[in-house]
């Protein structure tokens, strides 16, 4: 390459620098003008470098980053994995989104609509049995991150159509005795199925039935 050429494409490469750069700060500037605080929570990245490199362009962006799925409006994943804190991202009302996404959103300098809210079980109470997996903390947690009403039992006076009960073959009988009161008897399946999709199917077959 000759002299002329090289220096040419040095000066280039600085200018390029040089207005992404600016860029950058700009975009910063914009979103935190507008008062907006994106909390987005980074997911199974492994690679630490692409992970800090996310976390300067979600800074960039006037967003912080949050180990917290509660409380984050995005949630930044290379691919899906259940957990308590993806459920309870996704119940709350985060955009699950994959970094390609991030970084097309800081190009065009907007970082999408805030997290819509969410309440898919606002409304019902949730009655979980005792022998189903995920375990009933996880599960409760899941729940009330949508909206809905824990309860401890079906003895006390509750509305039935408004009401779910979640359980698995070992609560074979008190699935039996719910469906009788009029309560729809899920697996934890459909629920967690039902949480993903964002969607309550509540005219799926129900627990006792597919047995």
């Amino acid at each position: 390459m000759d002299p002329l050429t090289r220096n040419c494409m040095e000066n280039k490469a600085k200018e390029d620098k040089s207005i992404n750069r600016t860029s950058e700060v700009l975009v910063s500037k914009e979103f935190q003008s507008k008062g907006e605080c994106f909390k987005i929570m980074l997911m199974n990245i492994a690679d630490n470098d692409k992970k800090t490199h996310l976390t300067k362009v979600i800074e960039a962006l006037g967003g912080a980053v949050t180990p917290d799925g509660s409380v984050s409006t995005h949630v930044v994943t290379g691919k899906v994995r259940i957990t308590l804190n993806f459920c309870t991202a996704l119940s709350s009302g985060a955009w699950i989104v994959s970094s390609k996404w991030l970084k097309e959103s800081f190009r065009k300098g907007d970082c999408g609509a805030k997290a819509r809210p969410q309440a898919l079980l606002k409304g019902y109470s949730v009655c979980i049995a005792k022998h189903v997996q995920p375990p009933f903390r996880t599960l409760s947690a899941i729940v009330e991150s949508a909206g809905g009403n824990v309860i401890s039992g079906l003895d006390k006076e509750i509305e039935e159509s408004r009401t779910i009960f979640v359980a698995c073959e070992e609560d074979i009988e008190e699935a039996l005795s719910a469906a009788k009161k009029g309560v729809r008897a899920f697996s934890s399946e459909w629920l967690m199925n039902c949480i993903m999709r964002q969607e309550l199917d509540m005219e799926a077959q129900q627990f006792a039935e597919s047995l």
